[in-house]
């Protein structure tokens, strides 16, 4: 009886959160830039439309594979996932009982046994470490193929689509967890060192970003900010949508349509807001940012004087876009079956 009043109770409270979006969305307003300097066309085609991205890599409908390097040679089949690549591995999630790791030069495979779906995961010399979808997470030793470390964090109930990767340090891994901690954990006796909250909502307060520089940790939920750096900690809150790193800044982009700088200490730098824009996306080349609007339209940022163009942005076939599925790698954002490539001549 207990079981089933909670069942009841997360599906009330999941029921309230799509209610409350749907209704924000409905009284929504459109972005109306002050200025359209110019049309740019997605410029590029990809063999099939995208089907499924993730914060590390995307899946065409047709099984090829996109990582924040650019396509891959990569086709997978039986709905295997993309979860991060590695300078040496492809790391896969072949159902929700397996982690598959291929080896980029010798395309050798293998396989380690798991009890939940495969989130998140990285590998350093011999460690595999990952996260699930019930917010456990461990570490496999993937030359002796067996499990050195295990633990699970709080039950969680909705979690954000960019969910970050573990993050490996001199002698210990980070792990990003579901419920907005990250998890400390040593690789010399696999015991946690240390716990750290970022974010405790109920809803969608998983760990969307995580790197480190030196000695510092450099992280973000939808809610929060944060640097852990010599035994101090720095964070700035906002709604967010997603966050970059570049030369020692943040850049976060906001639900409200701001694109915020911050250095380390989370001192606000710069700042630029685009009422109600629906941003997606950070590129960032030759000291510009780019970010697409999802009504329409490109943004570039200039990183010198934080001053930027809007331009209408549109499909190969000239046509105004729609709300397909959007992804980004280091150098091109993602658009359906199109593409545009911020290394090369976009204004084409």
């Amino acid at each position: 009886m207990e079981q089933n009043n909670m069942r009841i109770n997360n599906l009330f409270f999941i029921g309230l959160v799509i209610f409350i979006y749907f209704s924000g969305c409905a009284q929504r307003k459109n972005f109306e830039p002050k200025q359209v300097d110019g049309s740019v066309i997605f410029n590029h085609f990809l063999k099939s439309e995208l089907e499924w991205t993730s914060r590390s890599g995307a899946m065409l409908k047709n099984g090829e594979v996109i990582t924040q390097n650019g396509k891959t040679l990569l086709r997978l089949k039986n709905k295997a996932k993309i979860v991060n690549e590695t300078n040496e591995f492809y790391i896969i999630a072949k159902d929700c009982q397996h982690i598959e790791i291929i080896n980029k030069n010798t395309q050798e495979t293998k396989k380690f046994d798991i009890p939940a779906c495969l989130v998140a995961a990285n590998i350093r010399d011999n460690f595999l470490a990952f996260v699930l979808r019930d917010n456990s997470y461990g570490i496999i030793d993937i030359m002796e193929k067996k499990s050195v470390f295990n633990d699970k964090g709080a039950s969680i109930i909705a979690v954000n689509s960019l969910i970050a990767n573990p993050v490996f340090l001199d002698t210990n891994v980070v792990f990003p967890m579901l419920d907005g901690q990250l998890v400390v954990t040593s690789l010399k006796d696999m015991k946690v060192q240390r716990v750290v909250i970022v974010n405790s909502d109920q809803f969608f307060s998983n760990v969307i970003f995580l790197q480190s520089q030196d000695s510092k940790i450099l992280t973000a939920t939808q809610k929060k900010v944060m640097t852990l750096a010599d035994g101090k900690t720095f964070s700035y809150e906002a709604n967010i949508k997603d966050v970059k790193f570049y030369q020692g800044h943040y850049y976060v982009l906001t639900l409200e349509g701001k694109i915020v700088e911050l250095d380390t200490t989370m001192r606000v730098l710069n700042e630029v807001e685009l009422p109600f824009a629906l941003l997606s996306g950070i590129v960032i080349a030759e000291d510009k940012l780019f970010t697409m609007e999802r009504q329409g339209y490109l943004i570039e940022l200039d990183l010198k004087d934080f001053s930027y163009k809007t331009y209408f942005l549109q499909n190969i076939l000239g046509k105004v876009l729609g709300n397909g599925i959007v992804f980004y790698d280091n150098k091109r954002i993602y658009y359906d079956k199109y593409y545009l490539d911020f290394s090369r001549d976009w204004k084409k």
